[in-house]
């Protein structure tokens, strides 16, 4: 649980630095289109770059004179100027989409680290119940060895008196073993 706090910790600050950059680029590209269009516009170059409608011609009637050329003076490559304002805003709303998904990609990196930590902690809940459990048991089965110990020795105090009772009886119990095989041929010559 620590290790997945701390990567996502570390997750989270890349994002916010990311997001930081992304908006930033996105401010600087929309600053530099405003200012190329008000250039153009100040310029009179934007009114160059107006498209004119397609020619639709009618079945029957003249079609229109051509348009004038080269009336105006020369007022460079507009198409390339338009291009490049054109080109910013591409820019600008690329930057904006990234923006977008990387936050929806934030939001469901936080909801899975939320889901997780939950599961997480249900888990540890859950390990520090059987833990409980099982030291309480071992404490029981620690106590139960203990009583089984103390009751032994009680036997063993008996068997030391039944023992002893036997080794004080021994010194009978020789002179029968020894004298009983004499005792019983003497026994047998007597009668």
């Amino acid at each position: 649980l620590k290790e997945a706090t701390e990567m996502r910790e570390k997750e989270n600050l890349e994002w916010q630095q990311s997001d930081k950059d992304d908006k930033a680029a996105k401010e600087l590209v929309g600053s530099a289109k405003g200012v190329l269009a008000s250039f153009y516009s100040e310029n009179g170059l934007m009114l160059a770059q107006q498209k004119q409608q397609p020619f639709v011609g009618q079945a029957g009637e003249a079609p229109p004179p051509p348009p004038p050329t080269w009336e105006a003076p020369y007022g460079g490559k507009t198409e390339e100027q338009t291009g490049i304002v054109a080109m910013l805003s591409m820019i600008e709303q690329d930057i904006q989409k990234d923006i977008e998904k990387s936050k929806i990609e934030e939001d469901a990196s936080e909801a899975l680290y939320q889901t997780s930590k939950a599961a997480m902690e249900e888990e540890i809940r859950g390990l520090t119940t059987s833990i409980s459990e099982l030291e309480s048991a071992r404490g029981e089965k620690e106590q139960a060895v203990e009583e089984n110990k103390a009751d032994r020795l009680g036997k063993n105090g008996e068997l030391d008196v039944v023992l002893k009772r036997i080794v004080d009886a021994n010194p009978g119990c020789d002179y029968f073993n020894i004298n009983y095989p004499l005792r019983l041929t003497n026994r047998q010559i007597e009668v």
